[in-house]
């Protein structure tokens, strides 16, 4: 069975980053706030009623804070044009440069080739700003804010001759966007690909509909599994991954941070009402997916569950996992679950990204972050007759041997998606050499003097805190799997901590 790698990956999640994220998760931090105060006057569309015409009764979030900054002439794109692009479509842009650079991966190697990019995006806040003020939109409008330029703006910039799509299955869309992205690659149409989703709060919109729903959390929290869950709370964020065929990462000796063992989507049908999930259809998608990846259940380390905090939701989701994994384990040893979204809140559209960073940092680390805020288990949850145990402490899982984690996820539409990881067990073997100490080259590049100067102090921090063992990997990096861009510097170096030093003497 064909199988493919992730070899690179960025994010951005609230009050967060790469290098505080699983600090922050192993430190059980409660990521969310409110919406940053600057997209719209909460005063005017905040008000405790429900059926208040126009107004939300929470804006609690997980917020990114400012998202205004962008370098346009980076990405060869005029002040006029960026100011009309949607921000979702400017952070894909960045992620995807980081993407590639975090993978060793030089964005230049993939033009021409059919590289595809698949991305999960349902917001159009940006459009509905413009038209609340219909004398703004110009010739950019339509390319800024149109969902499928979201990935059409990746293949353009980097050159990418692969599919290029968006997709939108409501909070399924990122991990359905990741299955097809595998399928495409495993059936030969995309040599590799850029995957991923965002989601951004740009417009009261979506806070006034959700409201109106009743979807959304009194308190401000996504309750997951517990017995006060009440809705859940909108966040923003998005990331990209790159992957490609498993065998070709081997290969060409990229970095692979998980194998994704095998992948599946499905819809529920007629059910009860059209936004209440599907647990046998939920339940058949699980028990297919590992049945056709040869894993059995007893295999499962962990399951990163959808889990948003809903009353309904998370007992029919938990009963799918139950019947179809949990109860063919052995009673003393229940499946684990647990949920990323009792940290950051729920990043709809972008959550399949969140549940993917989880889980390959679980891979990584070996351990499972607790899933926070649980007081009282939901009593409509069977636990021990669907044996499920939800992860509430930091647990290590086996330290040797191959991890499997399952990320689960479904849209308020039906769209369910499932997608299986497992730690790379086969890296391709390094024989250790012993070196001399001696001065190596580290070379740095960006777009311009301030970027280049902003690249320094990064790079500085980055290397102060880095092992000596690692500065010959940073400097061969730096020097063969990076861009080149037209402004450069080059800090020489015994160790990692000399460089760091010298480099924060770059001008």
């Amino acid at each position: 069975m064909s199988k493919v790698a992730i070899i690179g990956y960025s994010f951005r999640f609230p009050l967060t980053d790469t290098a505080s994220f699983w600090d922050d998760l192993l430190n059980s931090r409660n990521l969310v706030t409110t919406v940053e105060p600057g997209r719209w006057s909460a005063d005017v569309f905040h008000h405790p009623g429900k059926t208040h015409p126009g107004t939300s009764y929470t804006f609690a979030a997980g917020s990114l804070g400012d998202v205004s900054g962008f370098d346009a002439d980076f990405f060869g794109i005029s002040p006029r044009e960026a100011a009309l692009m949607d921000p979702q479509h400017r952070l894909l842009l960045e992620l995807s440069w980081e993407t590639l650079e975090n993978a060793g991966v030089k964005p230049s190697s993939l033009s021409g080739s059919r590289c595809g990019v698949f991305i999960g995006i349902a917001s159009t806040d940006y459009s509905y700003r413009l038209a609340d003020d219909l004398a703004a939109i110009d010739a950019y409008t339509a390319t800024g804010n149109t969902a499928s330029t979201a990935a059409n703006r990746l293949s353009y910039f980097l050159n990418l001759r692969g599919p290029s799509m968006i997709i939108d299955t409501a909070c399924s869309s990122s991990l359905v966007a990741f299955h097809q992205a595998c399928r495409s690659i495993i059936s030969g149409e995309s040599t590799q690909a850029l995957v991923g989703g965002v989601s951004l709060h740009l417009h009261p919109y979506g806070f006034i509909i959700f409201s109106k729903a009743s979807m959304l959390s009194k308190r401000g929290r996504c309750r997951v599994f517990d017995e006060s869950a009440d809705g859940y709370v909108r966040s923003e964020g998005g990331g990209l991954f790159f992957i490609k065929d498993y065998a070709q990462a081997v290969a060409d000796g990229d970095p692979i941070l998980a194998v994704v063992a095998h992948s599946a989507i499905n819809t529920d049908g007629h059910k009860s009402g059209f936004t209440v999930p599907n647990y046998q259809a939920q339940a058949e998608l699980l028990a297919e997916t590992y049945a056709q990846a040869g894993i059995t259940p007893t295999e499962i380390d962990y399951i990163e569950a959808h889990g948003t905090g809903t009353a309904v939701g998370d007992p029919i989701e938990t009963r799918a996992l139950g019947e179809s994994l949990g109860q063919r384990r052995p009673p003393d040893d229940p499946l684990l679950i647990g949920s990323v979204k009792s940290n950051l809140g729920h990043l709809e559209a972008a959550s399949g990204v969140a549940g993917l960073v989880k889980a390959l940092h679980c891979i990584r680390h070996r351990t499972v972050p607790a899933t926070i805020g649980i007081e009282s288990p939901n009593p409509h949850i069977r636990f021990d007759e669907w044996n499920l145990k939800v992860v509430t402490q930091n647990r290590p899982l086996r330290q040797a041997g191959t991890l499997t984690i399952g990320v689960n996820s479904f849209g308020f539409g039906g769209a369910n998606a499932h997608v299986i990881l497992q730690s790379n067990e086969n890296p391709a073997e390094r024989i250790p050499k012993t070196r001399k100490s001696r001065v190596l080259p580290f070379m740095l590049s960006a777009s311009s003097t301030g970027g280049l100067k902003a690249a320094v102090k990064d790079f500085s921090a980055f290397l102060q805190d880095s092992p000596a063992s690692a500065l010959y990997d940073i400097t061969y990096t730096a020097a063969f799997r990076r861009e080149w861009l037209e402004h450069r510097a080059v800090v020489f170096g015994a160790s990692a901590r000399s460089s760091g030093r010298r480099a924060t003497e770059v001008r």
